[in-house]
């Protein structure tokens, strides 16, 4: 099987907005995605790939790290992406170190050609669920999964129209249109000289005392938010102590091999110089750690002065 490329720039083809390729990717997909940078995790593109062309790699579609925050495993979904374009010789070259950095420019610009592609390669042959296919797990950052089963048999929208629009989140403060400080000002005042400060402020006051339960709903935001940023805290520290462990378990390995070249019955072996100079080998530019300069210099100090002076001399003399 083999996909349609598409090949197009953003001179000659005429690009979705931010907002409708948003509307396209959470309708398609029952997704929350709020912004394009939230693309930068890859997931997105694997499950659109399923859908076109549905077990295409076999079962290492189920790597997918659908709701993740960690950038090596953004690189891990657009592996899997790549897994994908290989299978199915697809031309188009994923560039994701930049994608995984979640800068908007790169992510909307892949996001406008891969819309072209699955336009071009869209058949609403049977139904799909993406929540199912997903085990019910969240896609984007602006909120929950759905319940299993509560989007079952939905179909993707189809390339001859567009897809049908989510309604809009309601505001999380309602927006104050009359101003009561106005309600006193004479009617023979200019309306530019009524002052405009005292107003706003008003208002501001009576959406606090006619809404109370707005400071809770703010508040209620920001420990999500912690609690999130806690979890990421804690993948971090987790990730970082597997790396940790790796490091020590390769380095004890050469830390083995070094001893062994270094034993009188295996130091004249013909290969055992090369694997020395193997491990012993440095980059270019490498400089030694502080710490043994200033031992060094510790000693040169040592040497010229006090007791040290009569072993220069005699070196002097010797040499």
């Amino acid at each position: 099987m083999a996909a349609v490329n598409v090949y197009h720039t953003s001179v000659t083809t005429d690009n979705l907005s931010r907002n409708d390729i948003l509307q396209w990717i959470n309708s398609a997909l029952d997704a929350n995605f709020v912004k394009i940078e939230d693309l930068c995790s890859g997931a997105a593109y694997c499950q659109f790939m399923e859908m076109l062309f549905p077990g295409s790699i076999g079962a290492r579609s189920k790597r997918v790290k659908w709701n993740t925050k960690l950038e090596h495993e953004y690189i891990n979904n657009f592996k899997v992406l790549q897994e994908y374009f290989k299978a199915l010789s697809v031309e188009k070259i994923v560039p994701v170190e930049k994608l995984v950095k979640g800068k908007f420019q790169d992510n909307f610009e892949f996001v406008q050609w891969f819309k072209k592609f699955f336009d071009a390669n869209y058949t609403d042959s049977q139904d799909y669920d993406p929540v199912a296919a997903r085990d019910g797990q969240p896609l984007g950052s602006g909120g929950k999964a759905a319940g299993p089963g509560s989007n079952s048999g939905i179909r993707a929208p189809p390339v001859s129209r567009a897809p049908a629009s989510k309604p809009a989140p309601p505001p999380s403060k309602p927006v104050t249109t009359t101003k009561p400080v106005q309600q006193h000002t004479p009617k023979t005042a200019p309306a530019i000289h009524r002052p405009t400060a005292p107003s706003n402020h008003t208002t501001t006051i009576n959406d606090h005392h006619s809404h109370p339960g707005a400071h809770s709903n703010e508040t209620a935001r920001l420990q999500q938010e912690i609690d999130n940023l806690q979890e990421m805290i804690q993948q971090h520290a987790t990730h970082i102590a597997g790396l940790e462990k790796e490091r020590d378990f390769y380095y004890n390995k050469l830390r083995d091999v070094e001893t062994i070249c270094q034993e009188p019955d295996f130091e004249s072996l013909p290969h055992t110089q090369k694997i020395l100079d193997i491990l012993y080998a440095t980059e270019e530019g490498f400089v030694q750690p502080e710490q043994e300069n200033e031992h060094d210099d510790f000693d040169n100090e040592n040497i010229n002065n006090g007791a040290g002076s009569g072993l220069t001399a005699a070196d002097d003399e010797t040499y």
